[in-house]
């Protein structure tokens, strides 16, 4: 969606913000320029002031990466109590977190924004985040299955068996 029109109160408010900034940064001009577009209503230029994003990433994809980000942390943090016989028995590959993929899936850059800038789950901030494969969301979706489960029998550590029933979900896939 190109933003083709904004009222005179929006025009003038946003105006004087860069007026503003054009006094405290260095590149004055590029802000005078913003100021014009403004101030002369070159609505076929508004496109250089509005440098968000048109597209919103919804909540549910957050809360699904929060939630997908969680588990993996959980997966993580039970591994160290297992048994040598237990961690034979597991597939380690399928119970690591593979980042998501950059290409088709949102919850790339929201846990990339999470991760890196807001510094949650820094266990993850060493990681490649790209996974460069669309299915590791449907992999995480069948996990995410068993780890509401537990979530909802309020438990928050996993067990062995919780591990075995993730590695389950996975049987069919990579």
């Amino acid at each position: 969606m190109v933003l083709k029109t904004l009222s005179i109160t929006e025009r003038q408010i946003l105006a004087n913000q860069f007026k503003i900034l054009s006094k405290l940064e260095d590149d004055n001009e590029f802000y005078e320029r913003k100021v014009e577009i403004l101030e002369e209503g070159y609505t076929g230029q508004y496109r250089e002031i509005f440098v968000v994003s048109e597209k919103e990433i919804s909540y549910d994809i957050c809360i699904e990466t929060h939630d997908i980000l969680t588990m993996f942390r959980g997966i993580s943090n039970a591994i160290p109590s297992l048994n040598d016989e237990q961690i034979e028995s597991l597939d380690f590959y399928k119970l690591h977190f593979k980042g998501f993929d950059a290409n088709q899936d949102k919850h790339y850059y929201y846990a990339k924004f999470m991760i890196e800038r807001q510094g949650k789950w820094p266990e993850f901030r060493e990681l490649y985040l790209n996974s460069h494969n669309s299915n590791t969301i449907l992999e995480y979706r069948k996990m995410l299955t068993v780890y509401k489960k537990i979530i909802h029998s309020n438990r928050y550590e996993f067990t062995f068996g919780d591990l075995k029933k993730f590695n389950s979900v996975l049987v069919n896939q990579l």
